[in-house]
């Protein structure tokens, strides 16, 4: 039997992919979601929560090098050029580039919990947090233990005045409505008219963002009333809500847990629920068998995130097998002889091999595969071998 999560990812499929493409995404997801799943979330990982899910207009973090004049001169005189140049660039914490190209079939990591991401401009920590604390204030003024539902709702309307909230679900239940984004303003995307979630705020006297109407938020009481009221109030809310990148966070092995530690090591709930986070986890996923490589040769917890991705971004751009020769005659040109991203998954090589070389744009030959795959080995051998790995203090 399905649960809410599956639903909704049949029914984005069915919306967006053909039936061809929508079975090879399931094909290529099921290979990827193989492995033993941890039960670390994302989500909420020790001491600091994501709320992009009820926030989804704070992520706008892209990036784009060069000016629009620049990019445009380029994608006229060649669009493959052009392509080549500004695909595979995502930014990470801290605003490091990092250089991978997307290994996930379902999302791209710019684009993660709704549709508004990049839409709204992002109003900052302090005005959210300033919205934070009116809400808790006017919330534990309005909730009632006895009548939670009847209550919730009655703060959302009070809510929704203060803060003059226009937006609208076009769908108002089932999992369709996450899709159908509703009626946001166009006039003014100011303070009331972004989608955001009203339970959205401070849950305790120590700051803790999250869902205050969660039954393990001090302000809830103990009830769980995020079925009567909010954004998500007729799916299930965390139970059927969650992006791309929580799924592949649970798959990460324990050396790609070392520098994710490192790199959200002292974030706020506002720094890491930016699509920083997001990019972080699909670019960890992607060089995983590299961590683990360092680690055995115990090189990784020296490593600072940055030096990390200098290298990682270097082999990228370098790599050998990324591109095929164009010369006439030559193998490569012929497309039915290179292997796509589920012929690499299908193949017997560990798991977190096979994602690196997706990452990597690796161009695998049938007929040459065992060949390449030896070539890609010691070149990456000799990459780890020639850097100068030098420990930060």
């Amino acid at each position: 039997m399905k649960g809410p999560a599956e639903d909704v990812y049949s029914l984005s499929m069915t919306m967006f992919h053909s039936a061809e493409q929508t079975k090879r995404i399931f094909e290529e997801l099921a290979i990827l979601r193989s492995g033993k799943a941890s039960e670390i979330s994302l989500c909420r990982y020790k001491n600091v929560s994501c709320v992009r899910c009820c926030l989804p207009h704070i992520g706008g973090d892209s990036y784009m090098e060069d000016s629009e004049e620049e990019r445009t001169a380029l994608l006229k005189r060649s669009r493959p050029e052009y392509q080549l140049k500004y695909s595979g660039r995502y930014l990470g914490p801290g605003y490091i580039v990092m250089r991978f190209a997307n290994f996930n079939p379902l999302k791209d990591p710019k684009i993660e919990a709704s549709q508004y991401e990049d839409s709204f401009p992002d109003v900052g920590r302090e005005e959210m947090e300033k919205r934070f604390t009116q809400r808790r204030n006017l919330f534990l003024t309005i909730y009632g233990r006895e009548q939670p539902k009847q209550s919730l709702l009655r703060y959302i309307k009070a809510a929704q005045r203060n803060e003059g909230y226009a937006h609208k679900h076009a769908a108002s239940a089932g999992p369709a409505s996450l899709f159908l984004g509703g009626s946001v303003p166009a006039k003014s995307l100011q303070k009331g008219e972004l989608p955001e979630c009203q339970l959205l705020g401070f849950v305790d006297e120590k700051r803790t963002v999250g869902c205050m109407a969660h039954p393990l938020a001090e302000t809830a009481q103990g009830r769980d009333g995020r079925r009567h009221a909010g954004f998500f109030s007729h799916t299930d809310c965390c139970s059927s809500i969650g992006c791309e990148a929580s799924e592949e966070f649970k798959f990460l092995s324990t050396s790609a847990m070392k520098i994710f530690d490192k790199a959200v090591g002292g974030m706020s709930w506002y720094e890491y629920s930016r699509h920083a986070t997001s990019v972080l986890v699909y670019y960890l996923r992607s060089y995983d068998h590299l961590l683990q490589q360092l680690d055995e040769r115990d090189l990784l917890d020296g490593l600072a995130l940055e030096q990390l991705v200098e290298f990682t971004n270097t082999l990228y751009d370098e790599w050998p097998l990324k591109q095929p020769d164009c010369s006439a005659g030559h193998p490569s040109t012929d497309h039915a002889a290179a292997m796509n991203s589920l012929d690499i998954l299908s193949t017997d090589l560990p798991l977190a091999e096979r994602i690196m070389h997706i990452a990597l744009n690796t161009r695998f030959l049938h007929d040459h595969f065992a060949v390449q795959l030896q070539q890609a080995r010691n070149h990456l051998e000799r990459r780890i071998e020639e850097r100068s790995w030098t420990p930060t203090r």
